[in-house]
């Protein structure tokens, strides 16, 4: 029943992803880079393959960063391209995949802002995957981020899906600091909030949010989307658990006033899930 009416939402996407797996590189297209003696040789071993002529406008001599942005940028056209064929519940699934690297974005401004840095410099540090609309107006010349971040957060919360996990990462950012719920936080405070916290905490607290969010959406599809996909998440789920936990090892966050912190980063579900991580949320060093 599941496939019966598959061909008509989602026949030609599937046909466009499966032209695009079909240029992935294979072992010849590898065997003939492997042999390049430069980047130049390197460009030109990759115009025999799917990927064209992508390089032919970059002058010489190459660089390994600008091969990188260009593959990225190639990257972000393609999955664009391919979200615009999309019909729901597709277009949410696509933009959950976006959105891990929107938070990666936002969370660069955000350090760079706290950094004395102008968003134009951080250009070249964007993942073109993760770009949203207001990123243009944060990325131009003109955009003064001394002015606070009134501006900047007013367009994280407006113009990207992940506005809600930033909006109550900051509410309970806010209430940890006055012990005091609100119910909700102005533009003018955000600056003071977001200066005395752990951008890495931060990060991790939004990427946990969005898996817990994601998770949620594909169990609510049901089918194969939640059997492949709740796998997929399970274990990306588990991958943080344990990052978090060996990244917290003999720092602040594994000492016993701290775990609480460490331990509200573990994503509510994955194969770890309850009785894996209620043995780890006691770990404080190697040992243990």
């Amino acid at each position: 029943m599941e496939l019966s009416m598959f061909n008509v939402n989602h026949g030609f996407c599937e046909a466009v992803a499966r032209g695009l797996r079909s240029g992935f590189l294979g072992p010849e297209d590898y065997r003939r880079m492997g042999t390049s003696d430069s980047l130049e040789d390197m460009r030109s071993a990759l115009e025999e393959t799917d990927y064209g002529t992508f390089l032919q406008d970059e002058p010489s001599p190459l660089l390994v960063s600008t091969i990188s942005k260009k593959c990225y940028e190639k990257l972000a056209d393609e999955f664009r391209y391919l979200k615009a064929q999309t019909v729901e519940p597709l277009t949410t699934f696509m933009d959950f995949i976006a959105r891990e690297k929107m938070i990666d974005n936002v969370c660069m401004i955000i350090q760079g802002a706290l950094n004395n840095k102008a968003p134009a410099e951080l250009q070249e540090k964007v993942h073109p995957l993760g770009i949203f609309e207001g990123m243009k107006v944060i990325m131009s010349e003109t955009f003064d981020i001394q002015g606070g971040f009134d501006d900047v957060y007013r367009i994280f919360l407006v113009d990207t899906p992940i506005g809600p996990y930033f909006e109550e990462y900051l509410k309970v950012a806010d209430t940890e600091k006055d012990e005091m719920p609100r119910a909700g936080i102005e533009t003018s405070q955000v600056g003071g909030i977001l200066t005395k916290q752990d951008l890495e905490i931060m990060k991790a607290t939004l990427k946990k949010a969005w898996l817990e969010d994601f998770h949620s959406f594909v169990q609510g599809i049901g089918g194969t989307t939640a059997e492949v996909m709740g796998h997929m998440l399970k274990m990306e789920a588990d991958f943080r658990v344990l990052l978090v936990t060996l990244n917290a090892l003999n720092t602040n966050l594994s000492t016993e006033a701290k775990l609480q912190d460490r331990n509200a980063l573990y994503p509510s579900f994955g194969y770890l899930y309850p009785e894996g991580t209620r043995e780890l949320r006691k770990v404080w060093n190697e040992t243990t």
